[in-house]
């Protein structure tokens, strides 16, 4: 193994091991969403420390990357402003099957987490560094704190309104907050100037593993609490998993779904399909 390739390996374990912090962070605050016994110090030590990762992250990432600068091609506005497009195609599925047609996605989010990669691989990287951390203050500014600041008000509401639809909290802190955190993060990994294909990757693999379930044993594991033995609660997941398995999930199942999900998320991480790729085209 050369030298290059070495260090890759290592860019991406720290990656894959920052991504299982993150899966532990949102762990923390999601127990401490439903349990208002944790008390309010410790919710905002969770979420607070969530948000500001919004910035860290992105900024490390782009050093992590090298933060140099790479080739510029005639192509690239274009493939980007067809990026954005794309995006707003792929934000238009969740509208789609949840406001019109009534029903879950299920693996057509998949599809929206395919075209929302584009995005990191596609973004224009400024030639001055100085822009590039602007650029990742204003996303960090207007996209992370606001919605981190309504993951904040829909927890009141489960901790003092009552409130026990918990349908605006998992849209907030899962549908946006964590879905931008990573789109956020890839973006500051492609503008430090790594490949398109590695920022398409990253993204794409954070979100993988952020919804593969490995959140949810760590909810029980890291409260100390036995594992519930069934899941009924996962017909409402991303994918209907009571469907899927014909059943209601157990252990077991939800153990199989949360590997198999884990490692296609590794597998593109360390780019397994682009390696194969390349053999095919060799």
């Amino acid at each position: 193994m050369n030298e290059n390739n070495s260090n890759s390996w290592i860019k991406k374990l720290i990656i894959l091991g920052v991504f299982i912090y993150v899966i532990i962070l949102t762990a923390g605050l999601d127990w401490a969403a439903e349990h208002s016994e944790v008390g309010i110090t410790m919710r905002f030590v969770w979420l607070i420390g969530l948000i500001s990762l919004g910035l860290i992250l992105p900024i490390g990432f782009m050093y992590l990357a090298g933060n140099n600068e790479t080739e510029r091609r005639k192509s690239d506005k274009k493939w980007f402003i067809i990026a954005i497009i794309l995006f707003l195609v792929a934000n238009g599925i969740p509208i789609v099957f949840y406001l019109i047609l009534g029903i879950s996605p299920g693996f057509f989010l998949y599809v929206q987490l395919i075209l929302f990669g584009l995005i990191p691989a596609f973004f224009i990287q400024p030639k001055d560094s100085k822009y590039r951390i602007l650029i990742l203050l204003i996303l960090f500014a207007t996209i992370i704190i606001p919605i981190g600041i309504l993951v904040n008000f829909t927890i009141n509401d489960l901790w003092y309104a009552g409130v026990t639809d918990k349908t605006m909290y998992y849209l907030s802190f899962w549908g946006l907050l964590m879905t931008f955190f990573y789109l956020i993060i890839a973006i500051g990994f492609k503008m430090g100037g790594s490949s398109r294909r590695d920022g398409w990757n990253v993204f794409v693999a954070g979100t993988l593993l952020q919804y593969s379930t490995l959140e949810d044993f760590f909810y029980f594991f890291l409260n100390g609490q036995p594992l519930p033995g069934t899941w009924p609660w996962m017909s409402n997941f991303v994918i209907n998993l009571e469907a899927l398995f014909g059943h209601i999930p157990t252990d077991l199942d939800l153990l199989i779904f949360c590997l198999i999900i884990s490692i296609i998320a590794v597998f593109i991480l360390f780019d397994g399909h682009g390696y194969i790729w390349n053999k095919i085209r060799s």
